[in-house]
């Protein structure tokens, strides 16, 4: 899959450079936010402005990734306008700095083409770990910042963050509840609906061009479908009742959804073409809503009443085998599988609404948010390392993200009005 023009994202081309066999830190630390790695990281040589916003970019991918801690340049002896390759510069001068790693980097600015270098050493060890280059067109400098973090960061630790991801969140910039989407810093904002309604619940399709969700414009809980290549909105359900909270299938054949048409709420197959009803999921007089389908589609984890207060339950695919998950609280909500299977977030209330995760066996609860406001909507990465979600701890809501342990949480939308409903996109290629 590769970025759309509506990502406005291109795809980056990596050129080795001339050198000689790379070596590798590759320190591992149990994961990131557990112990960071100093690295220093010096300005870009370059001559150009656009060296501001790629440093700017570079230096806040590296931070939000909870495995680097960037050392204060006020600690840098060395002066500005010094070589980036290896023999360019003196390891000396960085040693000082106590740094583990050293990331180096070079900006160059053309008429049609913006191109970056990115070396990276081993401080302690006066060696090269890495040296590439990567470019791109010049509107797309965020993304080769978000490049060269990658590369940075895969180096140094041997391990990858998501920043060839998106989300999708509902925002309230404008007094209606529009969807946005967001790169991996939460910048560069882009603007999906216009119709000054309410529009929540996104979540994205399998191959990541097409995003479902629900919207009030007709004046009543409908679900619509946006696709990204031919820039087109469509309505896929509108059938009496509500129509929300769908989640799609990996095979993107069909979407699990919340209907009522009869006033209880319960779970239904769609083909996620025609929206036509495949298989009714549930069949119980307690409410059955926000489904969530396995990564390998075998399972779906969804929130249920039947027991009296809200709880996750999880059922096969075809809705048999259903099974209560949680027993703790009285308000469980929004499930959300990891991507290899073996664990779900929620969303708990104890005395506000923070996440929480649990193994698909019911057992291994863990608390990710506490006593930081309320924290919804929990979506993961790809990799499995991160966790997004909405949380008011500073006031109106924004998007938060979270190492999956907890233990590195970092704000990433800003703005009047606030976000919720992220839905983190699937991988793509550079």
């Amino acid at each position: 899959m590769k970025w759309t023009t509506v990502l406005a994202i291109p795809i980056l081309a990596a050129l080795t450079l001339p050198s000689i066999a790379e070596e590798k830190i590759h320190i591992f630390i149990g994961g990131p936010g557990t112990n960071k790695i100093p690295v220093a990281l010096p300005k870009p040589l370059s001559n150009s402005k656009a060296s501001i916003e790629y440093y700017d970019t570079l230096k806040k991918d590296l931070e939000l990734s909870g495995w680097i801690d960037i050392i204060d340049p006020n600690a840098y002896i060395e002066p500005p306008g010094v070589g980036v390759r290896m023999g360019e510069f003196r390891f000396p001068d960085w040693e000082i700095t106590n740094a583990t790693a050293l990331a180096k980097t070079k900006l160059t600015i053309e008429e049609n083409m913006v191109s970056t270098e990115v070396w990276v050493y081993d401080v302690a060890g006066s060696k090269k770990l890495s040296g590439k280059a990567f470019r791109a067109e010049p509107k797309k400098l965020r993304m080769l910042a978000h490049r060269a973090a990658s590369e940075i960061i895969q180096q140094i630790t041997g391990q990858s963050v998501p920043y060839n991801t998106r989300f999708v969140a509902a925002g309230n910039q404008t007094g209606n509840k529009e969807l946005y989407l967001m790169d991996f810093s939460g910048e560069n904002l882009i603007r999906l609906t216009k119709n000054k309604s309410i529009n929540i619940k996104p979540s994205w399709s399998p191959d990541g061009q097409k995003i479902t969700f629900t919207s009030y414009l007709n004046g009543s809980p409908d679900l619509y479908m946006i696709d990204l290549g031919i820039k087109k909105i469509r309505r896929l359900s509108s059938r009496r009742g509500v129509n929300i909270g769908a989640s799609w299938k990996p095979s993107g054949s069909s979407i699990a959804l919340t209907l009522a048409p009869r006033g209880n709420s319960d779970i239904y197959q769609l083909n996620a073409q025609s929206g036509k009803i495949e298989k009714r999921l549930t069949r119980h007089h307690g409410i059955d809503t926000a489904p969530a389908y396995s990564p390998d589609g075998s399972k779906i984890a969804y929130v249920s009443e039947r027991s009296g207060g809200a709880q996750i339950y999880v059922m096969n695919a075809d809705g048999t085998g259903n099974k209560r998950l949680t027993f703790e609280g009285t308000e469980n909500t929004d499930p959300a599988w990891s991507p290899d299977g073996e664990k779900i977030a929620f969303v708990s209330k104890q005395n506000n609404f923070d996440v929480f995760v649990i193994n698909n066996n019911g057992k291994g609860l863990k608390r990710i948010t506490q006593d930081m406001g309320n924290n919804e909507d929990p979506s993961w990465s790809y990799d499995g390392n991160y966790i997004a979600f909405s949380s008011t701890r500073t006031g109106a809501a924004h998007i938060w993200m979270s190492t999956a342990n907890g233990t590195h949480q970092v704000q990433l939308s800003k703005g009047r009005g606030g976000f919720t409903n992220p839905s983190w996109s699937p991988p793509v290629s550079w």
